[in-house]
């Protein structure tokens, strides 16, 4: 209790000991401003003071250059004058030309010059550089330094000083002038005078130059005034070190600077710089150029020396700068300390008001706390109460204060818990538990925290409880905790996908569980993940559908978009976002709430729907050909069965050998090769007669291996893959052989070089799924026959229309483009469907399917019903010939009056029952024409049978209809004759329709003649046109 209420006293004073405490941030500011102001003066006076020391060095060791480069050019120009003197000598210009002059008269003449001027030596030299006369008694050898002088004199024609070092140290000076063959004459630029010789003057530079180079004027102990060389040869300094040099890399860094700046010199520019001389040491310096000897001159100084007076003021004043810094330092701390007084009273005073103010302000805050207050005794009697407990609890002030707590609420376990607190001081907090009212008998739900307190030292420890009454926070919570329910209950009820992700990295903070079904994924790496989303979007979909996103995002809109997911077992799934954009105070997304709802089911019926319709407008556009076809071949049939027919009554009636004969087989040839066309037109249009019984395909491939080699040529490879245990199904056998041939004969024209041909069989089955994918098939059991080939492959406007009559790509003349065709009509009117894969230069697959029957297949003798009668029968029974076509009833009629039939002519339906009615005699067969105006061939003949029931019927026709044949199926026990057809097909037909034993019922229907024994496995077939089925073969 002590240490909360000391707490309490430190927390409410330490404000008012802050707000006294004077801050020393302005005075240490005032103080770095003046240390700013005192450091930016000294620097100026430092900088201009040396500015002003190395002007006044920069006058001194200048003028004492110009002083020294004014005597050592005089010097050298006298000593030139000596030379040109001695060059313009008559004696030496003969000795040098050779025009008997004397090497003695030229000694004297150089002995008198040496010892006037104090040279050392004097020497005539030719133009080779050879010495002709030196003076001195005796002779010494030629020097490499006199070499080198008579070279440069040669090189440049003109006067030169050389210094070189000989021997220990031994400087000589040696200056060369040219003797020209022609002293008159004037030099051209570009071109040097003929020489005959030169004079060299040679002196020691000791005791003639270099004490002309001597500081006189102004004494120093660093200065120096030396010579060096310009162009780079060595020695480079001519003159000697008054100090040790710093090594030969110091000697030659400092030649080089002063080459620089005696190129300034030269051009009249100030030469002044600092440098470092061949010592390394720092120093103040300036060139001179000296031009009759192509020297530099310089003169230096230390710049420790030159600016030690200034260092010493700059040491005063740095010490001066010091001194008033510390006095500034000085007064701000006492105008600090001083200020700290002044705030330390003041906050004192603001202290004490302070305290009465939070007097003031704990009781007003006391009174409106929203929370219940209680100040307990020790005694545990309420000494205070705040409104809000009164109010909370329905109290009066009367009946709480004074009273025990006990007396007012009553708790179990707040009692023993009270008692602790007051005996360790430490407070308690969120007790929960229900507060019983003594005055009014009922029973609340509170959260109280407990604390101890002490106002002062001296007196009693109290307790503080705060009570707050959780009966309105209770009810709130069981209605939040009912919504959430019911929104968590919606949200994994929907068949969607709900989340919320930031709209800055589109990172996922919540994901209903439906993701987990959808995708497979868990919600825990949905929300753990940040790229988790882009990720798995479909890698064809992704760029579109985050660039649709953060264009949406950028205009802050709510959208929607479409696309694939990649679920966890890799399978894509389409889904639909819709997405709304919540944005902040400014405007900008922040989040982003939408739904996900799977489209799979929906796309893939769309897709379905799709590929439903375009099969449907391919079937229906197949479907009108297919009609116009069937059209054009029944009218076609009926003007080639009058040619036909004209053709083989003329081949009869001319003897053999009659020269027209000829023609007639030509025209009975062309007429059957039409009628070969019409056939192909009527498979394709599904209207041709169908003979179907159970069959098994890998007879029927096996049956035309060797017919199929020999078609195929020996460049193309047959292979032949049959499926044991194979399915039957049913169809008629010639058809299948025709299917197989003519996709055979496709695969052989897109093979020109050769290739393989396989056909394959095997037992297929197709699902609902499979079933939808293609097209018009049902579910169910197939049996599929695959022909693939290693040929050209076709693309897809070729695939698009392969089916189509008349369409080909062989060149004109090699293919009638009703091939394929054919092969379509054929499995489309057996009740299979067939399906292209090709791709160009990868070959191409043709699969066929046939639905599979349960049925066993039918023996050889069935086949021997197809067998031809007797195609010579004749008879004299009399025959109702019902045809609309008038050539082809006259045709008709013809042919059966040759071979002795009594035939009545009918142009139609009613005139065929009027003869009926008219002639009473028996008439044994009605031949009719099958689609005929106003009635049928079929109607007619089941209103014959009324009144003539042993009339037997033979239908003939150029295309069929639902009359006779279902769905392209030949009905059993019905006899059909196909046109055009030949006179023997007719009357062998006839003849076995009026032999056959009649059926009970319909006349159209007979029983068939009795099979003779089969005496081959296949039979020849029937001459063209004849179609038999027999009674037991099923539709």
């Amino acid at each position: 209790m002590n240490t909360a209420a000391q707490g309490s006293r430190a927390d409410g004073s330490r404000p008012a000991g802050r707000s006294t405490e004077a801050r020393p941030w302005p005075y240490i500011l005032a103080f770095l401003l003046g240390l700013l102001l005192v450091s930016g003066f000294m620097w100026y006076h430092i900088a201009n003071e040396r500015r002003v020391a190395r002007e006044q060095w920069k006058a001194r060791i200048s003028t004492i250059a110009d002083d020294r480069t004014r005597l050592v050019s005089g010097w050298i120009k006298a000593r030139r004058a000596d030379a040109e003197v001695l060059s313009a000598s008559p004696a030496v210009r003969a000795l040098l030309m050779g025009a008997g002059g004397s090497a003695d008269g030229v000694t004297v003449a150089l002995d008198r010059v040496t010892r006037a001027y104090g040279y050392s030596a004097a020497l005539v030299l030719d133009a080779r550089g050879r010495v002709v006369a030196r003076s001195g008694a005796q002779s010494e050898p030629g020097s490499p330094s006199l070499a080198s002088m008579a070279a440069a004199v040669v090189w440049t024609g003109s006067f030169r000083v050389e210094i070189s070092v000989e021997g220990t140290n031994r400087r000589l000076l040696d200056l060369g002038y040219p003797v020209f063959v022609d002293p008159t004459a004037k030099p051209q630029s570009g071109r040097a005078l003929p020489m005959l010789g030169m004079v060299v003057l040679r002196m020691s530079p000791e005791t003639t130059l270099f004490p002309l180079l001597t500081e006189e004027s102004v004494r120093t102990r660093s200065g120096e005034l030396l010579l060096f060389r310009v162009d780079g040869r060595e020695p480079g300094y001519l003159s000697p070190f008054r100090h040790s040099p710093g090594g030969w890399a110091a000697v030659s860094r400092s030649r080089e600077a002063l080459t620089a700046k005696v190129s300034i010199a030269a051009e009249g520019l100030d030469a002044f710089d600092d440098l470092i001389d061949y010592r390394s040491a720092p120093v103040f310096a300036t060139t001179r150029w000296l031009p009759d000897a192509a020297w530099g001159l310089v003169h230096k100084i230390d710049t420790d020396e030159a600016l030690a007076d200034f260092h010493q003021s700059g040491r005063l004043a740095g010490l001066a700068a010091g001194f008033l810094l510390l006095a500034l330092g000085a007064f701000l701390i006492a105008l600090w300390r001083q200020r700290q007084r002044t705030l330390l009273l003041s906050g004192q005073m603001k202290q004490e008001r302070a305290i009465f103010t939070l007097k003031s302000y704990a009781e007003k805050i006391v009174a409106s706390v929203p929370s219940g207050l209680l100040v307990l005794s020790g005694a545990l009697r309420i000494l205070s109460a705040n409104r809000s407990f009164l109010d909370a609890f329905y109290l009066r002030n009367d009946e709480v204060l004074g009273r025990r707590l006990g007396e007012v609420v009553q708790a179990d376990g707040l009692l023993p818990r009270i008692l602790e607190t007051l005996q360790t001081g430490v407070a308690q907090q969120d007790i929960l538990c229900d507060l019983h009212l003594a005055f009014r008998r009922e029973s609340r739900p509170a959260r109280i925290t407990m604390t101890g307190i002490r106002i002062a030292e001296d007196e009693e420890a109290r307790l503080l409880l705060i009570v707050q009454d959780l009966t309105e926070e209770e009810r709130l919570h069981a209605a939040r905790l009912a919504s959430e329910k019911r929104f968590r209950d919606l949200v994994q009820g929907l068949d969607a996908i709900v989340w919320e992700a930031d709209a800055t990295n589109f990172k996922f903070t919540f994901v209903s569980e439906r993701a987990t079904q959808l995708l497979g994924y868990p919600t825990e790496h949905w929300l753990r993940e940040r790229d988790f989303w882009s990720a798995r979007i479909h890698p064809d979909d992704r760029d579109r559908v985050v660039a649709a996103t953060r264009k949406a995002l950028a205009a802050g809109t709510d959208h929607e978009v479409e696309y694939r997911a990649v679920a966890a077992d890799g399978r894509a799934v389409w889904v639909h976002d819709i997405v709304h954009v919540v944005r902040d105070d400014q405007g900008q997304p922040r989040q982003l709430r939408g739904v996900t709802v799977d489209l799979t089911e929906r796309k893939q019926a769309e897709d379905a729907l799709r590929q439903s319709e375009d099969q449907l407008r391919q079937a229906q556009k197949m479907e009108a050909v297919g009609q116009l076809a069937g059209g054009i071949a029944h009218d076609f049939n009926n003007l080639l069965m009058v040619i036909q027919g004209d053709s083989d009554l003329i081949l009869r009636r001319l003897p053999e050998g009659h020269s027209l004969r000829h023609n007639a087989e030509g025209i009975r040839e062309a007429a059957q090769q039409a009628a070969t066309l019409t056939r192909q037109l009527l498979a394709f249009s599904r209207k041709q007669v169908l003979a179907p019984r159970v069959l098994d395909l890998n007879g029927i491939v096996a049956g035309m291996d060797t017919m199929l080699q020999r078609l195929l040529g020996e460049t193309i490879h047959l292979v032949t893959v049959p499926k044991p245990d194979l399915g039957f199904v049913k169809a008629d056998p010639g058809q299948i052989e025709q299917v197989i041939m003519n996709l055979a004969v496709n695969a052989r024209d897109a093979m020109p070089d050769g290739g393989r041909l396989t056909i394959e069989t095997g037992n297929l089955e197709l699902d609902d799924i499979a079933a939808r994918q293609h097209g018009e098939a049902a579910p169910g059991q197939y049996v599929l026959l695959a022909v693939s080939d290693t040929g050209c492959g076709m693309d897809a406007a070729t695939r698009a229309r392969i089916f189509e009559p008349f369409f080909t790509t062989k060149e004109a003349g090699k293919g009638t483009g009703l091939g394929l065709s054919t092969v379509y009509g054929i499995v489309k009117q057996s009740g299979g469907h067939i399906w292209l894969y090709s791709e160009p230069g990868r070959g191409t697959t043709f699969k066929i399917c046939l639905p599979v029957v349960q049925e066993e297949t039918e023996t050889a003798a069935s086949e021997s019903l197809e067998s031809p009668a007797d195609t010579t029968a004749k008879g004299a029974e009399t025959i109702l010939l019902v045809e609309d076509a008038a050539r082809v009833r006259e045709v008709v009629r013809e042919i059966l009056e040759m071979s002795g039939y009594v035939v009545l002519e009918a142009k139609h339906g009613a005139e065929a029952l009027q003869i009926s009615q008219q002639d009473p005699a028996r008439i044994h067969l009605m031949v009719t024409d099958v689609v005929m105006p106003q009635m049928s061939g079929r109607e007619l003949a089941q209103r014959l049978a009324i009144s003539r029931p042993d009339m037997r019927v033979l239908f003939m026709s150029g295309y069929t209809d639902d009359a006779i044949v279902r769905h392209g199926v030949l009905e059993s026990g019905t006899a059909f004759l196909s046109k055009p057809f030949t006179p023997d097909a007719l009357t062998a037909k006839v003849r076995e329709v009026l032999d056959a034993p009649r059926t009970q019922g319909d006349p159209s229907r007979w029983a068939g003649p009795r099979p003779p024994r089969p005496t081959a496995p296949r039979p020849a077939p029937l001459p063209a046109g004849a179609v038999t089925v027999p009674r037991n073969s099923r539709n």
